[in-house]
């Protein structure tokens, strides 16, 4: 199985601001950056399709896919940043952002979410695809891109913000055994 990860493009949103699960539309840049991305998988046939639901991800899945039919599932969206979403970074109490950027995993911002528990619906996503398709793109955010990276990679929690992902990335994991993954990087 391939398992292709689409990162949404720009979010029409100052910088500096964090966006977890804010529901954020896309920034101007869109079309070109959907054209980019588009480029990459244009040869490719598809047999499943799922988005976050979040208006960035699913805005580009629709545009990369029209001709498919599109699955909403709300374990591809972003960490939930509880308090500190739509908030500056520089405007979060450091002391609580240190606490939490050294041990993100388990401890989640003020009404958020931990790591580990984006990862936990993540992997539980994963268990639950159809064992039948040969390919399936999920349109969806930095934070479950790194996190089935961290997986299929063997990265430790610590490195795993270490990967620059930008916005439109794409990347694909190829499942051959339980035993053997391959990842690639494509855009």
């Amino acid at each position: 199985m391939e398992i292709w990860l689409i990162r949404h493009t720009t979010p029409a949103v100052d910088k500096g601001v964090c966006y977890g699960q804010l529901d954020l539309d896309v920034s101007d840049s869109f079309i070109d950056e959907a054209k980019a991305i588009k480029d990459c998988i244009n040869e490719i046939t598809f047999d499943q399709v799922y988005t976050s639901p979040l208006i960035r991800c699913q805005r580009l899945a629709h545009k990369l896919f029209s001709e498919n039919t599109i699955h909403e599932d709300d374990r591809l969206m972003e960490l939930n940043f509880g308090d500190w979403e739509n908030k500056k970074w520089m405007d979060i109490d450091k002391a609580t952002m240190e606490s939490w950027a050294n041990n993100f995993m388990d401890q989640s911002p003020p009404n958020g979410e931990t790591f580990r528990q984006l990862v936990n619906r993540v992997n539980d996503f994963i268990d639950h695809l159809p064992s039948k398709v040969d390919k399936v793109a999920l349109v969806t955010h930095s934070g479950v891109i790194r996190a089935l990276l961290m997986k299929y990679l063997q990265i430790p929690s610590e490195r795993i913000f270490n990967l620059q992902l930008q916005y439109g990335a794409v990347a694909k994991i190829n499942i051959i055994s339980d035993q053997y993954q391959q990842v690639e990087f494509i855009k």
